[in-house]
C-alpha cells in the first residue's frame, strides 16, 4: 500500500509538470498517452536511482531523465530543457527539506531519526508532493501567470540566470542536507536546513518573477517602438492622401469649365474638336492628379503597406499587395500593428540580403465564412537557424532581437488564430499565412 501511494503521487506530480510545460512549449506529440508513458519512464528511473545509487547521484539521474522526456515531448533547446529538469528536482528537494525540518522541530528529533520512521517517511513524501504542487499553483495564479511565464521561457539571456541560480541552490541544499547524517547534530541545524529551503524557494520566485517582468518590459518596448513606427507611417499615409486630395480639387475646379466647353462643342457638332479636348483632359488628369494607390480596405493595414511600398521602391524590391481584412474580426488596431508590422519588416530585411533582381514581396488575402487569411510571400537567401522548433534571429544581439516571430505568433494565437510558417530553402521562398477567425453572426 505504501509503495502504491508513492507511485500514484509521483505520477500525479509528473503529469502536472508535463501539463504545465505543455502550455509553455510547442509539443512534438499530442495525446495523453505520451505523457503517461513519459511519467512511467521517469518513475522507473527514480525507483532505480534511489534503490541502487547514492542519493546525490540519484538526484542528477532524475534530472537527466526529465531532460530526456522534455527533449522527446517538446520543441525545446538545451537551456529550456535544463530549466525544466532543474526546476522539477529543486521543487521536490526543497519541499521535502521544509517538511522534514518541520517534523524534526515538532517532534524534537533529528532529521535522520524522523526519516528512519517508515510512517513519518511516507507522510513526508506525501506532504512534499502536495507542497510542491501548491507552490506551483500559487506561482501560476499570483506571481507569474502562464501568459507571462511563456515569454520568459523564450528569453534566453534571462532564463540562463534562473537556471544557474537553481543549479547552484540545489548544490547548496545537497551540501546542507549531508549534515542530517550526524545524529548528534543540534536543533540549530534543523532551523538552518529549514531556512535554506524556504529562502531558496522564495528567491526562486523572485528570480523567475524578475525574469518574466524583464521579458514583459522588453516586449512592451518593442511594441512601443512598433507603434511609434506606425504613427510615422500613418502620418506619411495621411500626407500622401492630402496631396492626392489637393491635386484632385485643383483638377476638379478646371474640369467643370473644360466639360462646359466640351458640351458646347458637341452642341455645335464640332465632334473632332470635342474628342481632342477630351484627350487633353485625360492627359492633364494623368499629369496633375497624383495617383494614390490603396493596398487594403483596412486603414491601419493600408498605412503599413503604403510605407512598405515606399521602402520597397527605395530598395528595388518588387512589391505587390492586395490585402483585405473583414470588419467582423476581433483584432484591435494594436493587434494589426503587432502582426503585420513585424511580418513586413522581416520580409524587407530578408529581401535586402539578395541581389536586386531576386527581391520580391507578395501579399494576398482570401476569406472563408470562418476565417480571414492573409498570405505573405517573400524571397530570402535560403539560410535558416532553427532551434526547438522555432526560427531564430541571425542578428548578433539575440537578447533584443528575435522577438518578432514570437510576438506575431502569440498575438495571432491570442485572437484564436493560426500562424503557418512555410519556408522553402531550396526555392528561397518564405511564406507566412496568418489566419484570423471571424465573428460568426448568429
Amino acid at each position: 500500500m505504501q509503495y502504491f501511494i508513492y507511485i500514484l503521487l509521483m505520477m500525479l506530480y509528473d503529469i502536472y509538470i508535463l501539463h504545465y510545460f505543455r502550455r509553455m512549449f510547442h509539443a512534438r506529440h499530442e495525446g495523453f498517452g505520451y505523457y503517461f508513458v513519459a511519467a512511467a519512464f521517469n518513475l522507473t528511473v527514480t525507483i532505480f536511482a534511489y534503490r541502487y545509487l547514492d542519493h546525490r547521484i540519484a538526484i542528477f539521474l532524475m534530472m537527466l531523465s526529465v531532460n530526456i522526456i522534455f527533449c522527446v515531448l517538446f520543441y525545446v533547446n538545451w537551456l529550456q530543457m535544463t530549466y525544466a529538469g532543474s526546476l522539477y528536482i529543486f521543487s521536490l528537494y526543497s519541499s521535502r527539506g521544509i517538511v522534514c525540518s518541520l517534523y524534526s522541530i515538532f517532534l524534537k528529533q533529528s532529521i535522520i531519526q524522523v526519516l528512519s520512521n517508515p510512517v513519518y517517511y511516507m507522510w513526508i513524501f506525501v506532504l512534499s508532493i502536495f507542497l510542491s504542487l501548491l507552490i506551483f499553483q500559487i506561482t501560476r495564479k499570483v506571481s507569474v501567470p502562464d501568459s507571462k511565464a511563456r515569454p520568459a521561457l523564450y528569453n534566453m539571456g534571462q532564463l540562463q540566470f534562473v537556471v544557474v541560480y537553481i543549479i547552484f541552490q540545489l548544490l547548496f541544499l545537497m551540501l546542507v542536507n549531508d549534515g542530517r547524517s550526524y545524529e548528534t547534530v543540534q536543533l540549530w541545524f534543523t532551523y538552518l536546513y529549514l531556512g535554506a529551503c524556504v529562502i531558496g524557494k522564495l528567491y526562486l520566485e523572485f528570480a523567475f518573477h524578475h525574469t518574466a517582468r524583464v521579458s514583459e518590459l522588453l516586449e512592451h518596448e518593442l511594441n512601443t517602438n512598433k507603434m511609434k513606427e506606425q504613427l510615422s507611417r500613418q502620418l506619411r499615409h495621411y500626407q500622401s492622401y492630402s496631396r492626392f486630395t489637393e491635386s484632385f480639387k485643383i483638377f476638379r475646379h478646371d474640369y467643370e469649365k473644360l466639360m462646359g466647353s466640351v458640351k458646347f462643342l458637341l452642341n455645335q457638332k464640332e465632334y473632332d474638336k470635342a474628342a481632342k479636348m477630351l484627350d487633353d483632359i485625360h492627359v492633364t488628369m494623368k499629369k496633375e492628379v497624383l495617383v494614390h494607390k490603396t493596398y487594403s480596405d483596412h486603414i491601419l493595414l493600408d498605412a503599413i503597406l503604403q510605407d512598405v511600398a515606399n521602402s520597397c521602391e527605395d530598395l528595388e524590391i518588387q512589391f505587390t499587395a492586395c490585402a483585405c481584412l473583414p470588419s467582423d474580426i476581433s483584432a484591435s488596431d494594436m493587434d494589426v500593428v503587432c502582426i503585420f508590422s513585424n511580418i513586413v519588416d522581416n520580409a524587407i530585411e530578408a529581401c535586402s540580403q539578395l541581389k536586386e533582381e531576386k527581391r520580391f514581396i507578395e501579399i494576398t488575402s482570401r476569406g472563408t465564412r470562418e476565417w480571414a487569411i492573409i498570405e505573405i510571400v517573400n524571397s530570402f537567401d535560403g539560410k535558416l537557424i532553427e532551434s526547438a522548433g522555432e526560427l531564430k534571429t541571425r542578428k548578433d544581439n539575440k537578447i533584443s532581437h528575435g522577438f518578432g516571430l514570437q510576438i506575431i505568433r502569440r498575438t495571432t494565437e491570442s485572437l484564436g488564430g493560426l500562424l503557418y510558417l512555410e519556408p522553402e530553402a531550396e526555392n528561397r521562398i518564405f511564406k507566412i499565412k496568418v489566419c484570423i477567425p471571424r465573428l460568426l453572426q448568429s
